[in-house]
């Protein structure tokens, strides 16, 4: 009795322990967006508008981080300085780094890195490897203003925050709408349902039918097991009739 109480309360912890890490992923469904399991998600479109400038934080060592989270640019507000030695976000970047001390603009992330990651909140993560990792905290505020700041650094890791209304969870009706093969399966299944019953009730109003002879159209519904082998067997045959021996009792046996 009680190894069978240990196995069952192993098992509800195990699932306990999937539903609630399930709960707390969020599942990348676009650019900068993701989706939760229950249909709630995260859409930053709106941060930047098209063409817009990127967020820009500046750290107190002299360090600037500019952050583009939709799209990849190719522009920064440090590009016309004199003392840049290399400026690899040239090639476009979702996230770039202003180096202080190397005067070097570095690119820490590209949109097809993109990552949405769960540890203790929901970050998103650019991993570079062998080069850096940068994480950026999404932070719900009801301001209508969005807000980024540098948080710490390490040798290889960064951590930046982005206080935004666009990083709280809303409804993503686009991404959770049936899609088209469930929306004709449902229309199928309400036009067989309405058939038959229709079908039935006219039958055994107008015609007084009972029973089994309630379904419309009875003898094809008899019929359709035949009509489905014969089919088979035309196919089989490479779409062409099969030579059968005349019915005896059909006209063509007189």
């Amino acid at each position: 009795m009680g190894k069978r109480f240990a196995v069952v309360a192993v098992l509800v912890w195990w699932a306990g322990l999937l539903t609630f890490t399930n709960a707390s992923e969020c599942n990348r469904v676009g650019d900068c967006s993701c989706e939760f399991y229950d249909g709630r998600g995260i859409n930053l479109r709106p941060i930047i508008d098209l063409g817009g400038q990127p967020l820009h934080a500046n750290d107190s060592s002299g360090d600037a981080y500019y952050f583009s989270p939709c799209q990849d640019i190719n522009y920064t507000a440090d590009d016309n300085k004199p003392d840049i030695t290399s400026n690899e976000c040239l090639k476009g970047y979702t996230l770039c780094k202003y180096d202080a001390v190397h005067h070097q603009l570095v690119r820490l992330g590209e949109l097809k890195e993109t990552q949405f990651t769960s540890d203790e909140g929901l970050f998103l993560s650019y991993i570079k490897p062998n080069h850096s990792i940068t994480h950026v905290k999404l932070v719900c505020t009801s301001d209508k203003k969005s807000y980024f700041f540098p948080d710490s650094t390490t040798n290889v890791t960064t951590h930046l925050l982005l206080f935004s209304p666009y990083a709280c969870p809303i409804v993503i009706e686009d991404f959770s709408k049936p899609s088209t093969g469930t929306v004709l399966l449902i229309m199928l299944f309400v036009g067989f349902v309405s058939y038959f019953l229709i079908g039935a009730t006219v039958n055994a109003l107008y015609l007084g039918a009972r029973g089994i002879e309630m379904v419309p159209h009875l003898d094809f519904w008899r019929g359709l097991p035949g009509l489905v082998r014969d089919g088979a067997q035309f196919l089989q045959n490479g779409c062409r009739v099969a030579n059968r021996a005349p019915d005896p009792d059909s006209y063509d046996a007189i």
